[in-house]
């Protein structure tokens, strides 16, 4: 696929886009470079004012009917240990802003 045709581009209004990136498995996943590639949509695209929104669920283990205790503990240890999203996607750290939850299985 070529690069230019990854990105999407639908506005939300007052000065807000959504920008879809598409990548393919092997892809490095770099999303301030493929913003980059906005202004051939007509997007004015600046790191310093631009806003970043990533989830991040806490999993908690819980007693009960389910996986085996162990499992549960070592599944949620696991995903506290994985890698963080603003480091994988490559977007600088003070441009984030995290929402978080906590799943309980």
């Amino acid at each position: 696929m070529p690069v230019a045709s990854r990105i999407g581009v639908e506005p939300l209004g007052n000065e807000c886009y959504q920008v879809n990136v598409n990548y393919g498995f092997k892809d490095e996943r770099n999303l301030p470079a493929a913003l980059a590639l906005c202004k051939d949509q007509e997007v004015a695209f600046d790191m310093m004012r631009t806003s970043f929104f990533i989830c991040r669920q806490n999993v908690i283990p819980t007693i009960g009917a389910g996986m085996a205790a162990w499992r549960e503990a070592f599944f949620a240890l696991m995903s506290r240990n994985a890698r963080d999203a603003a480091d994988y996607y490559q977007i600088p750290s003070n441009r984030v802003i995290e929402l978080g939850t906590q799943v309980e299985i």
